[in-house]
C-alpha cells in the first residue's frame, strides 16, 4: 500500500497556498503537517481525501489488494479506504451516543467490539445521552470512536486533539499507533504534539506570495 503526492500545488480562493509539494508514503508510515494557521494543512488534507481538486499535480495511491494495478486517483475511490477527521465531528446530535455508533457500525457492515470501543474512549457514562448535550471534548471523543469502528488504511486527522483533554489525546496517539503497526498510513495536521514516533515531518510556512492571477 502507498500514497503518494507528487507536485501538487493548491489554492484557497486567489490565495496560491502550496506550490510544487513531493511526499510519499507506504506501509505503517506517517507524517506530522506543522505550520501556523491559513497555510494549508486542512486544504492539503481535504485534497487528498479528494475533496478540493488540486490546481497543479497529482494524488496517487495503490493498495495491497489492487497490487497489480498501477494507480488510481478517483477521489470515489480514494474515499473507500480513508478515514477523515476534520474539524467537524460528524455526529448526529439528535442522537444518544450508542445510536451514533450503532448506526456507523451497521451502515458500514462493521463486526467492531463496540463495548471495547465505548470503554476505550471512554464514553461508559455517556452511551444515553443525546449527542447534542455533550461538550466539545465528549462530541469529539464521540467523533473519533469512528476511527476504531470501520477499518481503513489510510487516516487523514485534521486537529484531532481540538476540544480533547491529556488523557483524551492519549487515546488519539494509541489508536493511531495501533492504526500504523497493522500496516496503515497516517497524516496529522497539529498544533499539539502527539506520541506518535512520526516517520516524516512537513512545516508549511507562508512563503507564497503569488496570487493565483500571477501563475495564469
Amino acid at each position: 500500500m502507498s500514497l503518494k503526492i507528487e507536485e501538487i500545488s493548491l489554492k484557497r480562493g486567489n490565495r496560491l497556498l502550496i506550490k510544487g509539494l513531493n511526499f510519499s508514503l507506504t506501509k505503517g508510515e506517517s507524517l506530522l503537517l506543522t505550520g501556523p494557521n491559513g497555510v494549508g494543512k486542512t486544504t492539503l488534507i481535504r485534497s487528498i481525501a479528494g475533496f478540493i481538486e488540486p490546481l497543479e499535480g497529482k494524488i496517487t495511491y495503490q493498495l495491497d489488494k489492487k497490487a497489480n494495478n498501477p494507480t488510481s486517483n478517483s477521489e470515489d475511490d480514494i474515499r473507500e479506504h480513508i478515514h477523515y477527521i476534520g474539524h467537524k465531528n460528524g455526529i448526529r446530535t439528535s442522537l444518544t451516543v450508542l445510536e451514533n455508533l450503532e448506526f456507523w457500525q451497521s451502515f458500514f457492515s462493521s463486526s467492531a467490539d463496540l463495548k471495547k470501543i465505548i470503554k476505550t474512549y471512554y464514553l461508559e457514562s455517556l452511551i444515553n445521552i443525546p449527542a447534542g448535550y455533550l461538550s466539545a471534548g465528549q462530541k469529539r471523543r464521540v467523533g473519533l470512536a469512528r476511527l476504531s469502528i470501520i477499518e481503513r488504511p489510510i487516516w487523514l486527522l485534521d486537529e484531532p486533539t481540538v476540544s480533547l483533554d491529556k488523557m483524551s489525546a492519549n487515546i488519539v496517539a494509541n489508536a493511531a499507533n495501533d492504526h500504523l503497526k497493522k500496516g496503515g498510513i497516517l497524516i496529522a495536521a497539529t498544533h499539539i504534539p502527539l506520541e506518535i514516533p512520526f516517520t516524516q515531518h512537513i512545516q508549511l510556512s507562508k512563503n507564497i506570495e503569488q496570487d493565483w492571477e500571477d501563475i495564469i
